[in-house]
């Protein structure tokens, strides 16, 4: 049986580009994700401007970045185990591949609206055993923003 679990990080200062979101496959276990987002969070209105977003999918070993954090991917449903993939969340030094990266998503969102996105059932990205996925921001941020974000995965197998 599926489980489906959140990855996110709130009210980060993010000036630079970085992987907001990273996931790595691990053995027996196939990922699927099923949503991104990303969202500014500030009292005060900011400078007004784009942001250039995008998941890629590593097909070969992944290596994530560093500079962030771990976050624990936390379980929708609070009975379920923990997740067996690794996660990482506002790594400055970006993740590598041995093989390529193919960008799957390579689109712009505004920090006002934000950037919301659920992949329509079959057509979620879907990774394993040291792949991975990838959800960057490149393009810096002008001034002080502080965003909150995220992705949603659904771990299967034994």
């Amino acid at each position: 049986m599926p489980r489906v679990y959140t990855v996110s990080f709130k009210a980060v200062t993010i000036s630079a580009v970085q992987d907001l979101i990273s996931a790595k496959g691990s053995s027996g276990k196939t990922c699927r994700v099923r949503r991104i987002w990303l969202y500014m969070n500030d009292t005060t209105l900011q400078t007004a401007q784009g942001l250039k977003l995008n998941l890629k999918y590593g097909n070969a070993t992944v290596t994530l970045g560093s500079g962030g954090s771990t976050p624990t991917p936390r379980p929708v449903d609070a009975g379920d185990a923990a997740a067996s993939f690794t996660a990482h969340a506002n790594d400055t030094s970006q993740a590598t591949t041995s093989g390529s990266f193919v960008d799957i998503t390579p689109v712009g969102g505004h920090n006002y609206a934000g950037f919301d996105y659920t992949f329509p059932k079959g057509e979620e990205p879907v990774f394993g055993l040291n792949e991975g996925v990838i959800f960057e921001l490149n393009s810096t941020v002008t001034g002080t923003c502080n965003f909150s974000g995220g992705m949603t995965i659904e771990e299967t197998g034994s």
